[in-house]
């Protein structure tokens, strides 16, 4: 007597098993390392919980994407897609959307290993966010992350090859592509977050602190942070048609005195360029790099490999410690604006609702091109002692 066909279960395609398992592998290192990590004071756990997200998000992107693309998620999309249309799959719609799945997958991971920490971070920071909202703004930074790369890449992929023949056309390109996303940085908020037009009350108040800070802004918005609490402001766009927006935290949380020195500082650091020779010094040492890479550093300079390497190394370390110089510049401008003493108040008041810690280490302050905060109320301090 013949049994009955059983039907066999419906199989899992491999790639979405190997993002599962970096998913859950990710999220459960960063959970352990953040109920770890809460058992210190809190601007120290604070200070753990920032690098471990943002390193573990990073790398579990890298490890996801790897994990996908080794396992045939382009080549199994696109099958499917040929199957469904074999005109779709041919066209520079179907080279996107075979992406899709994989950025889908990546996307999952990483908001695995965020969510890892993000109790604690709660908890620490007292923040009144739900997991779900939290996930939901780190999803709406990576699809935008991943949409920019594709717009990258398609409009390499437009251009004839001869165009990228030499480091210098694409260190050109890069360049545009830089310059390009600073200027719509004022749009790229608005997707990210809720921007709004400040009411009439606040309209005058925040124009009365720009006053004081010296700020000249093309237009002022009101920024909504949707999963943070930062009283802060932002100076968007390009120089020369920069746009101010100021958050809810700062209009509710700070008096005039200590809105208007967080101002002062943003715009201490717009005044001398601080972003644009952050990208400056990505590309002076990006030169380099390819140009080693492919093999035009040799022949023009005739060293060797390692050698050049250790220059690029030294020119880099160089150049981001003369960049920090910045910052101290951008606190002396803000000192002139409302006083030593309320910019310190200022600086400690901010550093104790948001538990940062006054330590950052050398090498994570040198990278960020950032002294730490206790360097800078260190020499704050000295001048008040004067």
């Amino acid at each position: 007597m013949a049994l009955p066909a059983v039907a066999d279960p419906v199989a899992v395609p491999d790639p979405a098993i190997a993002v599962g398992v970096v998913a859950i592998l990710s999220f459960a290192a960063v959970r352990l390392y953040a109920w770890r990590a809460a058992k210190e004071s809190p601007k120290t756990a604070m200070r753990r919980l920032r690098i471990a997200v943002g390193v573990g998000t990073v790398l579990t992107g890298l490890v996801a994407l790897f994990a996908a693309v080794g396992t045939d998620a382009l080549d199994l999309t696109e099958a499917a897609l040929r199957a469904a249309s074999p005109t779709l799959a041919e066209s520079p719609v179907g080279a996107v959307l075979t992406w899709v799945p994989t950025i889908l997958g990546v996307t999952v991971a990483i908001e695995a290993s965020y969510l890892g920490a993000f109790p604690y971070v709660r908890e620490i920071r007292d923040l009144d966010v739900s997991a779900a909202s939290a996930a939901w703004s780190v999803a709406k930074i990576v699809g935008l992350f991943f949409a920019l790369m594709i717009a990258v890449i398609g409009t390499m992929n437009l251009l004839p090859a001869s165009a990228f023949a030499s480091t210098l056309s694409v260190l050109a390109f890069l360049f545009l592509v830089a310059a390009v996303v600073l200027g719509v940085q004022p749009w790229i908020l608005a997707l990210l977050n809720d921007v709004r037009e400040p009411t009439d009350a606040e309209r005058e108040r925040i124009v009365g602190l720009c006053e004081t800070a010296d700020v000249s802004a093309h237009e002022i918005r009101v920024l909504d942070l949707d999963s943070n609490s930062v009283p802060t402001a932002i100076l968007a766009g390009l120089p020369g048609r920069r746009r101010l927006l100021v958050t809810t935290d700062l209009l509710a949380d700070l008096d005039d005195e200590k809105a208007t020195a967080v101002l002062a500082s943003k715009t201490g650091r717009a005044k001398r360029y601080y972003r644009e020779a952050k990208l400056g010094v990505l590309f002076a040492v990006a030169a380099p790099v390819l140009g080693l890479a492919a093999g035009d550093l040799q022949r023009l300079t005739g060293l060797a490999p390692g050698t050049l390497a250790l220059g690029i190394v030294a020119l880099a370390v160089v150049l981001l410690w003369l960049g920090r110089r910045l910052v101290y510049a951008a606190d002396d401008y803000a000192v002139g604006r409302v006083g030593a003493e309320t910019f310190v108040e200022t600086l400690e008041t901010l550093a104790d609702d948001q538990q940062v810690s006054y330590e950052s280490g050398r090498l994570l302050s040198l990278l960020l091109m950032r002294p730490s905060l206790g360097d800078r109320l260190d020499r704050l301090w000295d001048r008040l002692d004067e």
